[in-house]
């Protein structure tokens, strides 16, 4: 009899209600075991943690170790569950299948016990990854042009930008920081790096916020969110 490791996880957004908990992902992982006449040997969960990086989710990494362990099959919903980047699903992908173990995904029908699956796992692990990436792009957009449009998009407005006294919803810009980014970029297209162009900024005394000390970071991210392809 094959055995299997469920795992599961939950992360939810704003349309919480149409996430599958954990609870309802280990119970369809545990209805296909029972009829695919596979044992159970464990489950394990990540309860409200990003699926960004594997090693940030102790509950895999464990549903790992044991479906190594035991070389059995790791058991999860779907391959959004498993990883959130074709690097980190092929990586222990490739470490279940070094020890025996396999991967198994409900939603993609994906069962690596076979060379088939194992090729279309590759294939679902890609274009999963191609429409976070799509997602992500349009939603930079939308903000960009909320942003234009004076639209406040989170508590802290981004640098270049203050609260507006009389729309408190709003933003206008901050003379001061818009200066700067203007610095930034002059200094970036004249070929500095970002390491580069924070050394000039707290040389000439140009403080980051409340922070006289600039990371190369948020210098990176000033350029990225005016779409600067540098």
């Amino acid at each position: 009899m094959k055995k299997a490791i469920l795992y599961a996880r939950f992360s939810p957004r704003r349309n919480a209600d149409q996430c599958e908990s954990c609870q309802l992902q280990l119970e369809a992982c545990q209805r296909y075991c029972e009829f695919a006449n596979i044992e159970i040997l464990d489950s394990y969960s990540d309860e409200g943690l990003s699926g960004s990086k594997a090693d940030n989710r102790p509950g895999l990494q464990a549903a790992l170790k044991k479906a190594c362990k035991h070389k059995a099959a790791l058991v999860v919903h779907s391959l959004s569950r498993f990883a959130r980047s074709t690097k980190d699903a092929i990586i222990n992908a490739e470490i279940l299948q070094n020890a025996g173990a396999d991967l198994i995904s409900l939603k993609e029908q994906i069962d690596t016990t076979t060379p088939t699956g194992r090729f279309v796992f590759t294939v679902f692990a890609a274009l999963d990854e191609l429409e976070r990436e799509r997602i992500a792009e349009r939603t930079k957009a939308a903000m960009l042009r909320h942003q234009a449009n004076g639209r406040r998009m989170s508590k802290q407005p981004p640098y270049g930008f203050a609260v507006d006294p009389d729309n408190l919803a709003g933003l206008i810009e901050n003379i001061t920081e818009q200066q700067t980014i203007d610095r930034i970029i002059t200094m970036k297209e004249s070929g500095l790096s970002f390491r580069a162009i924070c050394r000039q900024l707290e040389t000439d005394g140009i403080k980051c916020r409340d922070n006289p000390n600039w990371h190369h970071t948020t210098v990176k991210r000033i350029i990225n969110r005016y779409d600067i392809n540098l």
